[in-house]
């Protein structure tokens, strides 16, 4: 699969339209929708998607964290058939188009036969455009609009914002459920301050992507994927250290290994599983110590249920 920054030109193909901000149940049943139509019709698959968030040009305050980066949705979409993640930008120039200039754009660039999109689309100035635009449009310029109602699950629209939410109480099985295919964080092993090292659990400290959305701080069971495509069970911390010298928020990963991984300078993925417990301050170090010995034999047991 291709990552395109504002293409100017692609070949026929089926497009698929929305931000995909977490690629959840609801954008999996545009992609599939859309991939069955390209294997039937014999036209690659390719989705136009917006960076940054549009809020973040149209209101800051507002913008909110996003449950992917652009690497994390390509792998997503790559297992749905994806060949083309098309990624525009959004700047205020597009904000102020029209949505008949939008189309006209869409057209000469990607030259879509078939154009798939959310029941709740928008597009243009305002946000006027809807799929019942692009299907007026499609009529008199050669494609076809296919628009994929909503995804629910218990009583509920799947959406990003839901996905948020949720993920913000750490209810961590909900959020893979309506993801689909699991919260994960991606990034770069640094160099910490090395404290879960003095009191003998050495961690690595995973590198939070910019505008990255996190679950509510606390500990994690979390498997860690390292570069050779090796999974090692984990226990993670969200948080800023309440009893030690409060920081900045860092994502901290101990592996549950006999001997300790050098993973510095690595990219590591860490797929979340089940919440532990809620971050607290402790009276003493000594305290702490003996809690995160309590979390390490907790999630030992949860994997071994797994074996």
């Amino acid at each position: 699969m291709k990552i395109l920054r504002d293409p100017k030109r692609l070949n026929p193909c089926v497009l698929v339209l929305g931000m995909f901000d977490g690629v959840h149940r609801g954008h999996q049943a545009l992609l599939m929708r859309g991939g069955e139509l390209a294997q039937e019709m014999n036209f690659p698959l390719s989705v136009l998607s917006f960076e940054p968030h549009p809020l973040r040009v149209l209101a800051p305050e507002r913008a909110p964290l996003l449950l992917n980066t652009i690497p994390e949705k390509a792998r997503i979409m790559q297992s749905f058939g994806v060949d083309n993640l098309c990624i525009t930008t959004f700047d205020r120039a597009r904000a102020d188009q029209s949505p008949e200039d939008f189309m006209a754009e869409m057209v000469a660039t990607y030259a879509p036969v078939v154009v798939v999109c959310g029941f709740n689309y928008t597009f243009g100035k305002g946000g006027k455009g809807t799929g019942k635009t692009l299907r007026e449009f499609g009529k008199k310029n050669g494609f076809r609009t296919v628009v994929v109602p909503e995804v629910i699950v218990e009583g509920e629209t799947v959406s990003s914002t839901r996905i948020r939410r949720v993920l913000a109480e750490g209810d961590i099985p909900m959020v893979n459920r309506l993801l689909g295919t699991g919260y994960t964080l991606s990034g770069k092993v640094e160099n910490g301050k090395q404290l879960g090292r003095t009191m003998g659990f050495p961690t690595a400290n995973v590198a939070i992507p910019r505008h990255k959305a996190l679950p509510a701080f606390g500990v994690y069971d979390c498997w860690l994927e390292t570069v050779d495509g090796a999974y090692h069970p984990a226990v993670v911390n969200v948080g800023r250290h309440p009893t030690l010298p409060e920081g900045a928020v860092t994502v901290e990963a101990h592996i549950l290994a006999e001997e300790p991984l050098d993973l510095y300078g690595q990219h590591v993925r860490l797929s979340f599983m089940r919440f532990q417990r809620a971050e607290k301050r402790f009276d003493s170090k000594e305290a702490l110590q003996e809690q995160i010995a309590h979390d390490v034999e907790e999630a030992r047991a949860y994997f071994a249920k797994m074996v």
